[in-house]
């Protein structure tokens, strides 16, 4: 009995420390399909604020928008996105990807009233990067740390790679 009780402390103890999102697994024609909008753009900041029922913590992460490659979005949006640091306390959502100020970002956006939040979590955010030693730009993917993707029935999505900016808006165009 003694071992019994052993196990379901261990057990009990493996689960608490797993801590993960689950999302269906999306490639760039799901995500811009899903979206209202989707923009390049720059993390110009971000602020932890409490949500209206004081339960929940979420970040304002205000963007300038550089180009729309769908929607309307333009000049500075705010994206929500769950979870931040605010008054000593911090709650943490796996599958967020962080948004830091001065980031060049592709986001597949949502929107909910006078803000965006990034579909499908960290699958939702490209991080835009120079190529060493040319003029390209690339995009690469956001860490899914912390994401459970589930595969949707009948499909399979296409992998997650790193890719030229200028291929990234050419995929996002053909579809919107």
């Amino acid at each position: 009995m003694r071992n019994r009780s052993l196990l379901i402390v261990l057990i009990s103890l493996a689960a608490g420390t797993v801590l993960a999102s689950t999302a269906i697994r999306m490639d760039t024609p799901a995500l811009t399909a899903a979206a209202t909008d989707v923009v390049d753009g720059s993390v110009v900041s971000s602020t932890a604020v409490w949500t209206g029922d004081h339960r929940r913590i979420v970040t304002h992460v205000m963007v300038e928008v550089r180009d729309a490659w769908k929607g309307t979005a333009s000049g500075r949006i705010t994206v929500v996105q769950p979870g931040g640091e605010l008054d000593g306390i911090g709650q943490h959502v796996s599958g967020v990807a962080p948004l830091a100020t001065g980031d060049r970002v592709v986001l597949f956006l949502e929107r909910t009233g006078t803000m965006h939040r990034v579909v499908g979590l960290a699958q939702g955010v490209y991080r835009v990067v120079p190529v060493q030693g040319t003029g390209e730009l690339r995009a690469v993917p956001a860490a899914l740390d912390g994401l459970d993707l589930v595969t949707p029935t009948g499909r399979s999505p296409e992998a997650r790679a790193p890719v030229a900016l200028s291929q990234l808006r050419a995929a996002v165009q053909a579809v919107r």
